[in-house]
């Protein structure tokens, strides 16, 4: 084909080529705009303007986003022309085809990951022996083998009584292989690893390597074996299990790992259908063969400062003229470029597939160091950024990994700016920050706050202080605040910056919304999912009320209302909010939607004032106002909730402390909230948690300790005894007749020696507050006695055999309910909520809807850390090594006082549908002494304080109780709580049971100090109201 005929071809497929790659530049980002921007977006689209202003927009998720189509190609190398068929029901199976085994498992429901760290499997680090990890054992089987053993296993993962699950026996050394061993009985078990060849094993019984990424399937479930490195141990790494089972909805998306004879496993997401696996390489993998031809040839390549060099245009140019004439090319001098070579340098610079490519390695240069400034707003001062003599390119914004700098976002500053090219510098170029004064007044200082190392300032004095607060902060130093002062007589001020290597500071890891990272110090192009939401700010119009019809969200923003009730995180703040309840219901697309929440906004206000004055403040109120407020600590949080406890209607959820979120700094809010979710401004103390050790709840968890005290005791007549008081001398005979070294006359628990051990508050003698000398569950729960339900809470625990020493408290569950029989505490607490995310859309979002990790209408999942050792177990016992919610913690003083558990709601009716109503399960064990001990609070305990005053005295009577008070770290500070409820006709108009629960970290109080005044005041102000039609 020649001729105008051949160019024109060309063309047009050229132009197919680069629409289809502008796609690929914006897919993990969707903007649904209305009419009027269509042509100006595709306009932008087509001049390429778009490439940068998305990339760094959208995380994705994983694998499962990933088109079918491009997919597959990731398995085309390894099985050309391979037909999968993924099942719409429910289901797992391991397949031999050829030299590969596919394993595909559709509709399954995935359990939580179990973690073994390998390191304690050690017998002796030195030579590296693991003992063995049993695994698929029933308890009973488990305690069995640890009584008839030398010593007890380290780790044992359960499985349920008459569990179809085999036995497992996972033995090896910490520095090499691994080997597994299995019993399925009379069943037939599938094994398949990357450690195996790409070659399955069917067997009853068998024995098989277990390398990286493991399966074995039985009887249509299935368990995941993942070993990885880990910090916590180095010499062995980790082994993290997870159990797959029949899920109740079909497949959305299947999970399909293929295994070859060698190299790594290839895992993608395939719906249910038939799919091929194309037979060649499709044009979508043409931008990918071009960096591929390039890295090998050497005309892209990593260079020692860690950005990615591209050979020049007009490289065959320069190496053709002579030498004296030639600028200086480091590092491209003596290479020699052959007819291959001019061929791939002309697709990098001018065809479309190169543009692409050449994208991706600016983007990924840009995000590998990081020199970034910023300004108060309405600063006139313009700074010039310079590169090794040459003026920067400069960007708006900072990289996601970047916002790791910050512990929260620094207020009151204008937008950043950051260097955007770091072509003209290498590792050792500082970056000149010039301001010409003539640009500003005269005598006024200039203030600077820079991303990156100031090494000098010229023209002006400084004042500088290092501000670096965040996870990726090697110190303080990597962000400074600058107060500059011009000299007298200078023209200019010059800041000199070092660059931040920001890819050792994100931890090594690299973006998963770019195409370009490196795997083991090689560079390497990685297939890109699509994002894993779509924002729709032209989308279905949301309107928001609460229960009583007042306004919370409409055209698309908070009302003032609702914003000065400090609603905006959840409603939302932006209409890109797509994680709040507007953006929830916007996502419903559809129609526009009306909804009513379970809030009161009247109440809800209060709360917030409340909180703000007396939980994060340290101030009073005194009816109409905060008197005696301080400035709280920059890392103090503080939430309150106050449900229904009937119907499980969250009446106000009041959240306080951190960043405002707020329409005019949504975007770094946004860039923030993806980069570190769970410090974002956007969450919500009331019902999420960070995962931290300033979630504890402290002894407000005694309640649950209480409930699976009584649940044990049921069966053990010792235990019921105890609860309900003996003598104190009849106490220590018990502890000294079972060989514990528990006294009521001591302190702490164990009594003495010098291992780990449980102390009162202030070194309170444990029978200290015992009455008429008795002491049971009432009198240490109205005191918080933490060593009675330390010792207790082990005397219920069946892993450790009844022994004082020893037994099995590391046992964990693989199966869920595999450990509630032996482990009572920590089943109660899961009966209660703990362990999975709370719904609080009442039923009325599909049952495919779609969730999101942090969606407002998802309450976190309170955790109880592993337990390893008796030490740990008698730390859950008093509300240690967990975290929590203050909805959680409402949720089970709700549950005290109903008598069953308590289901929450936060949407009350969407569409003219009302959200269904639940009668959670009775509790099944004695309450009268659970509510005996949190009576015992109010009226004489930790929380009498805070309601002595005769303003309470209508409603003391009715009101139930727990205060809380969890150490963290050496500061003398901790995160302080008061949970309970308040019983009918307490308050006028009240017929309703209503439960509560409100929290402070880094409180220099305790828990009936600090958090028990929140709902103290909020109780007061209620008092006088009618609540009757306020509830109705």
């Amino acid at each position: 084909m020649t001729g105008p005929f051949a160019t024109l071809t060309r063309n047009i497929a050229a132009s197919r080529t680069a629409r289809r790659r502008a796609r690929n530049l914006r897919r993990s980002w969707t903007i649904s705009l209305g009419p009027a921007w269509a042509w100006a977006a595709l306009a932008l689209v087509m001049g390429g303007a778009v490439a940068l202003a998305l990339h760094a927009r959208a995380l994705p998720n994983d694998a499962q986003d990933v088109p079918g189509t491009q997919a597959l190609a990731a398995l085309q190398p390894l099985a050309p022309g391979l037909e999968i068929v993924v099942p719409a029901d429910s289901g797992v199976s391991l397949t031999q085809r050829g030299a590969l085994a596919l394993v595909i498992a559709s509709g399954m429901q995935a359990g939580p990951a179990v973690r073994v760290d390998l390191c304690t499997q050690m017998l002796d680090p030195a030579n590296g022996r693991l003992l063995p990890l049993r695994v698929g054992y029933p308890f009973g089987e488990a305690a069995v083998l640890a009584r008839s053993s030398n010593g007890p296993p380290r780790s044992v993962l359960l499985a349920r009584d008459g569990s179809s699950m085999p036995r497992i026996d996972i033995t090896g050394n910490a520095g090499g292989g691994m080997a597994i061993a299995w019993n399925a009985g009379f069943e037939t078990a599938s094994w398949i690893s990357d450690a195996t060849g790409g070659v399955a094993t069917h067997a009853r019984q068998g024995q098989a390597a277990l390398g990286s990424t493991s399966w074995l399937l039985w009887r249509g479930e299935a368990l995941r074996f993942t070993r990885q490195p880990s910090g916590a141990c180095p010499q062995a790494g980790e082994l993290v299990l997870q159990h797959f089972q029949h899920g109740e909805q079909k497949a959305a998306a299947a999970l399909v790992q293929a295994f070859p004879a060698s190299g790594a496993p290839v895992s993608l997401r395939l719906r249910p259908g038939v799919w091929t696996v194309p037979l060649v390489a499709g044009a979508g993998l043409e931008d990918q063969a071009l960096f591929e031809a390039l890295r090998a040839r050497g005309l892209l390549r990593l260079g020692r400062d860690g950005l990615i060099e591209l050979a020049p245009r007009d490289l065959l140019v320069w190496l053709q003229a002579d030498e004296s004439v030639r600028a200086p090319l480091p590092g491209w001098q003596h290479f020699q470029l052959d007819a291959g070579d001019r061929r791939l340098l002309e697709r990098l610079h001018y065809r479309a597939d190169g543009a692409f490519v050449r994208e991706q390695v600016r983007v990924f240069n840009s995000e590998r160091r990081l020199v970034a400034w910023r300004v108060r707003p309405g600063a006139t001062a313009v700074w010039q950024a310079a590169v090794a003599g040459s003026p920067a390119v400069r960007e708006a914004g900072l990289p996601l990994a970047a916002m790791r700098l910050f512990a929260q976002l620094p207020q009151d500053w204008a937008p950043w700016n950051r260097v955007g090219g770091w072509e003209g510098g290498r590792r050792d170029s500082l970056v000149i920050l010039n301001l010409s004064l003539s640009t500003r007044a005269e005598g006024k200082p200039l203030e600077l706050l820079v991303a990156g190392r100031v090494r000098s300032v010229l023209g002006a004095t400084v004042t500088a202080r290092g501000v670096c607060d965040g996870r990726a902060c090697p110190d303080a130093g990597a962000v400074a605040h600058l107060l500059l002062s011009p000299l007298p007589g200078a023209t200019s001020v010059k800041v000199e910056i070092e660059p931040l290597d920001l890819a050792r500071l994100s931890g090594g890891a690299d973006a998963a919304y770019r195409h370009l990272k490196v795997e083991r110090g090689v560079l390497a192009w990685q297939a890109l999912p699509a994002g894993s939401r779509s924002v729709q700010p032209a989308g279905a119009a949301v309107r928001l009320v609460d229960r009583n019809g007042d306004a919370l969200w409409q055209d698309g923003a908070p009302s003032v209302q609702a914003t000065l009730a400090g609603l905006a995180p959840l409603l939302g703040v932006h209409r890109q909010h797509d994680g709040s309840v507007a953006g929830m219901l916007a996502r419903l697309g559809g129609s526009d939607h009306a909804a009513s929440l379970t809030l009161d906004l009247t109440l809800q206000a209060r709360a917030q004032v409340l909180l703000d004055c007396i939980g994060q403040q340290g101030g009073q109120w005194d009816g109409r106002a905060c008197h005696g407020a301080q400035p709280a600590p920059a890392e103090r949080r503080a939430g309150l909730v106050l449900l229904d406890a009937g119907t499980g209607d969250i009446l106000a959820a009041a959240s306080s402390g951190g960043n405002t979120a707020a329409p005019d700094n949504w975007a770094e809010v946004r860039d923030f909230d993806r980069a570190d979710p769970a410090r974002s401004p956007l969450r919500i103390a009331a019902f999420q948690h960070d995962g931290g050790a300033h979630r504890a709840p402290g002894s407000t968890f005694k309640v649950i300790t209480a409930l699976g005290l009584e649940q044990a005791a049921r069966g053990d007549k010792q235990l019921d005894a105890l609860l309900g008081g003996l003598p104190l001398a009849q106490v220590d005979r018990i502890a000294g007749a079972g060989g514990y070294d528990f006294r009521t006359d001591a302190p702490s628990y164990p009594a003495g020696g010098t291992r780990a051990r449980i102390t009162n508050f202030r070194d309170q003698i444990t029978g200290a507050r015992a009455a008429d000398g008795r002491l049971g569950l009432a009198g240490a729960m109205a005191h918080s006695v933490n060593t009675w339900f330390a010792w207790t809470g082990e005397l219920s625990d069946r892993t450790l055999l009844g022994q004082p020493d020893g037994g099995l408290p590391g046992a964990a569950a693989l199966e869920p309910g595999a450990l509630d029989a032996a482990r009572p505490v920590a089943a109660m607490a899961a009966r209660l909520g703990f362990g999975q995310p709370l719904r609080l859309d009442g039923g009325l979002l599909p049952p495919d809807y779609r969730w999101g990790d942090w969606d407002a209408l998802s309450a976190s999942a309170s955790q109880l850390d592993p337990v390893h050792s008796r030490h740990e177990l008698r730390q859950m016992a008093i509300g240690l090594r967990m975290q929590t919610t203050p909805l959680q913690m409402a949720l089970v003083a709700a549950s005290v006082g109903e008598g069953r558990s308590v289901t929450p709601r936060l949407l009350l009716a969407l569409d003219g549908r009302d959200a269904a109503s639940s009668q959670g399960a009775p509790l099944g064990v004695r309450l009268d002494r659970v509510r005996a001990g949190m009576k015992g609070v109010i009226d004489y305990g930790t929380a009498a304080g805070a309601f002595r005053s005769p303003a309470f005295a209508a409603l003391r009577p009715g009101l139930y109780g727990k205060t809380g008070t969890a150490p963290v770290g050496n500061d003398d500070l901790a995160t302080v709580w008061f949970m309970g409820y308040l019983e009918p006709g307490s308050l006028p108009g009240q017929t309703r049971r209503l439960a509560f629960a409100a929290f402070v970290s880094h409180s220099a109080l305790t828990g009936g100090g600090h958090a028990a005044p929140v709902v103290a005041a909020l109780l007061a102000s209620m008092a006088g109201q009618s609540l009757e039609k306020r509830h109705k």
